[in-house]
């Protein structure tokens, strides 16, 4: 655990983050492009080559496949800059820091302005082990960097995972995971993509987004 200055500079006295080598930057997360911006941008970048390999045979070499994945960069809506989106049992909202006892450990990152810094959390009553690598994070940062993709791809926490909700929608200020099912596969984004040491499963999407049809906001939210 990090001293309390730390946790100060991170998140606001009584709340944990746990990995020194990374801080929340409000403007990381204030700064992601909206879905449709973000898969625009995956798609002009030629992300997919790069994801497969070599960005996806470094997971595998370094053995984080099964920890970490790829997540596609956008942003869920606005925060203040006092607030993290922390998810809770399968539902992401803006948290107001600091607020709860507990400890918000960090899911999704992104490398920002030379730094790897934090865009989404989850929220447990107590630490969790698993901080990325200090050297898996150079060696993806560099990835990135090489590829021009800093801005379009970051790194997601596999932990807490339910199989049966893989499609992320939005109501309001609310991110909820729901069955692959409840939406149309047409009207879905790739957010999240894991990678295997079987051929077949190398690199394959686990979550997705939904792209509604319209809306003003949630036209600019979605996966697949």
């Amino acid at each position: 655990m990090v001293s309390q200055s730390t946790w100060n500079t991170s998140f606001g006295s009584g709340w944990a983050f746990r990995n020194p080598k990374t801080f929340y930057i409000p403007e990381a997360y204030e700064s992601l492009p909206s879905l449709r911006e973000a898969a625009n941008l995956f798609k002009e970048t030629q992300a997919r080559e790069p994801l497969l390999d070599p960005i996806g045979q470094l997971f595998l070499d370094s053995g984080m496949h099964g920890r970490y994945g790829v997540s596609l960069l956008h942003k869920h809506f606005s925060m203040e800059t006092n607030q993290r989106l922390v998810d809770l049992q399968n539902l992401s909202t803006p948290w107001t820091v600091p607020k709860y006892e507990g400890f918000v450990i960090p899911r999704t990152f992104r490398f920002f302005n030379g730094i790897w810094s934090p865009v989404e959390f989850d929220y447990s009553p107590c630490t969790s082990d698993g901080d990325p690598d200090p050297a898996f994070l150079v060696g993806i940062s560099a990835l990135l960097r090489q590829h021009g993709l800093e801005n379009v791809l970051g790194v997601r926490s596999l932990d807490r995972y339910d199989s049966e909700l893989s499609v992320e929608i939005t109501e309001g200020k609310t991110n909820i995971m729901m069955p692959r099912r409840s939406v149309k596969d047409s009207e879905l984004i790739e957010a999240v993509w894991v990678f295997s040491t079987d051929d077949d499963e190398r690199c394959h999407s686990r979550e997705y987004c939904w792209r509604a049809t319209e809306g003003n906001h949630l036209s600019d939210h979605g996966c697949s």
